[in-house]
Formats: structure tokens, sequence, C-alpha cells
């Protein structure tokens, strides 16, 4: 089982995992090309798999059993396990059979910064990320974040060049 401690009220941290849209865009590997609501807590999904190329049908049932929220997903299954520990602090738990078992990390930690995010309410970032970013496909997201981090950099060259030329004078 994977679990990381959110800064953020248990309350808050469930009504997210009932939210199967932003809680499966945040996913590493799959990415959510449509999510069509066909009932009460009934989805039905079409997934991507980034890495193999793969799409899938799938009929989606959220379910909360006390501190669990619950999504079966076809014949498997995946379990959110919420815990207070203190009234702003709640341990997560990620456990399932329907996704990667190296891609929970990574997935429970995009849900803590999404929570925090929340948490903040950084609206514009929010907006951009619900927006844009999480409608990208994994790998989309991750040259988007290539690209980002080398207009940093350039960027800071810039402004050292800059300062040197100032600092020559």
């Amino acid at each position: 089982m994977n679990t990381i401690d959110i800064k953020a009220p248990a309350a808050m941290v469930r009504n997210l995992m009932l939210n199967p849209d932003i809680a499966l865009r945040l996913n590493p590997s799959w990415q959510v090309k449509e999510i069509k609501a066909t009932g009460n807590n009934l989805y039905a999904l079409t997934l991507y798999d980034d890495r193999t190329e793969d799409s899938c049908q799938v009929i989606l049932s959220v379910e909360v059993f006390g501190n669990s929220v619950n999504y079966g997903m076809n014949s498997a299954e995946i379990e959110f396990s919420t815990e207070e520990m203190k009234p702003a602090l709640t341990r997560l738990s990620i456990r399932g059979n329907f996704f990667r078992e190296e891609d929970l990390p990574y997935w429970l930690k995009g849900l803590q910064n999404y929570i925090v995010l929340e948490k903040r309410q950084s609206r514009f970032i929010k907006w951009l990320l619900d927006r844009f970013w999480l409608r990208m496909s994994p790998s989309q997201r991750r040259i988007a974040m290539i690209i980002i981090i080398a207009e940093g950099i350039g960027l800071a060259a810039l402004i050292a060049v800059a300062i040197a030329m100032q600092l020559m004078k």
C-alpha cells in the first residue's frame, strides 16, 4: 500500500476522491479521454495508456465505505483510504490492481499537490491545471515540463548576462 500525508482536512481529501474526473486525471501514465456520468456514482470512461498506446473503455463505480472511497473499474478495484491524523493532517493511501504499482507513488504526490493548491485557494493556478494541464496526456505533460524548465534556465542565463554586463561597466 502506498501512503502519503497531506496537510488538509480528511473531508476535503475524501471529497476530491469522490470526483473521479480529477482523481483519475492525476494518474501519471493514463489519460482520461472521456468521462460520462451514466447513473448515480456510475461513469463510462475512455482511458488511454500513454506507455503502451492502448485505449480502453471502463465502467467506473464509486462507492464510499467509512473512510475509504472505492473505484470499481470493470473487474479491478482501486481503494483510496483516508485516516485523519490531526484536524489538518490526513494520511491518504492508494491500493489497487488496475494501474501499475510503480505509478502509485507519483499519483499520490500529484494528489497531494493538487489538494494543497485547493486548500490555498489558488484559483488561477487550479484553473490552469484543470483547464489545460490535466487535459494533456502524461507524455505531453513531461514535454511541457521540459520546455518550461529549459525556458526558465534560458531566462536565468539572460538575467545573469545582463547583470554581468552592468557590473563590467
